[in-house]
């Protein structure tokens, strides 16, 4: 936490408490008088956050993109994100996250929205299945992978997990180290929640909720959510009319952002979900 916290009097915001690992080492770290607020969607989330015992800790069932709604401007001294799915939502059958074990086709953070991955598997067209796998996931043979999800489900209902992830596995081609479900268990995971708006619309907000100095520390686990927080915060690009870039004047917010930081050998062999972990610090100046 020492890369978030630099004001330990100050007010800091965990945008994904998960089971409240970050938000009790964050506590920890923090005088007094300082303070947090967590969010999250998860009702699992909501219930050890009320085992929490500290007055200067709130926490709020929300999705990160409304911090409007609870943060005013200049007022965050940091913010952590940690883009990855928790292990208990991975370990819980009945969630539907996991390619590996037998559940439902759910896969909602927020489990009060009506959209679930069975939606999309059963009523979404090929092409916005390919789309959904490609955008999401990068998965190279997303249209082989939905074609044969639409002629399967015209035989058969796809109704869990495992036969979900049969079908990726026979459509693909290309043999990886992974399991072939992979990308494609992302993608869809993605596309029920939201995630890249969200994340889009959240981190756009977080430059006017930091203090002067006030860092966002954001966690993800591929490129495309690492490639929202570069663009985020990099200096916004004009043209002269002879279409030579050049740097807007009128940007005052400039921000500090730092190189990938991977996770030790030691941290990935006490959890191995962390091997594809990213992190950058990103510092308003």
């Amino acid at each position: 936490m020492k890369s978030l916290i630099s004001d330990t009097n100050g007010l800091y915001l965990d945008c994904t408490f998960g089971r409240g690992g970050h938000t009790k080492k964050i506590l920890d770290k923090l005088s007094s008088e300082g303070q947090l607020i967590s969010f999250d969607l998860d009702d699992a989330a909501m219930k050890v956050a009320k085992n929490i015992d500290n007055k200067n800790f709130k926490f709020i069932k929300t999705n990160f993109s409304m911090i409007d709604d609870y943060v005013e401007d200049d007022s965050l001294s940091g913010v952590l994100i940690d883009c990855g799915v928790s292990s208990p939502q991975l370990d819980e059958p009945e969630r539907g996250f996991s390619f590996q074990t037998k559940g439902p086709l759910d896969m909602r953070f927020n489990q009060e929205q009506n959209l679930t991955c069975k939606d999309i598997i059963e009523n979404y067209s090929e092409k916005e299945i390919a789309t959904i796998l490609w955008k999401f996931g990068e998965e190279k043979e997303s249209r082989r992978i939905a074609k044969l999800i639409v002629k399967q489900r015209e035989q058969n209902a796809i109704d869990n997990t495992l036969i979900l992830a049969e079908i990726i596995k026979t459509a693909k081609t290309v043999k990886t180290k992974k399991h072939p479900a992979t990308k494609s268990f992302q993608a869809l995971r993605m596309a029920v929640n939201s995630e890249f708006e969200n994340l889009t619309t959240c981190l756009d907000r977080i430059k006017d909720k930091l203090t002067k100095s006030g860092k966002l520390v954001i966690i993800t686990f591929h490129s495309l959510e690492d490639r929202i927080a570069k663009q985020t915060f990099k200096p916004k690009i004009n043209f002269h009319e002879k279409n030579l870039p050049l740097i807007h004047e009128d940007v005052s917010d400039k921000f500090k952002i730092s190189k990938i930081i991977y996770p030790s050998q030691e941290e990935i062999s006490m959890n191995p979900r962390a091997r594809s972990a990213k992190m950058r610090i990103i510092e308003k100046l």
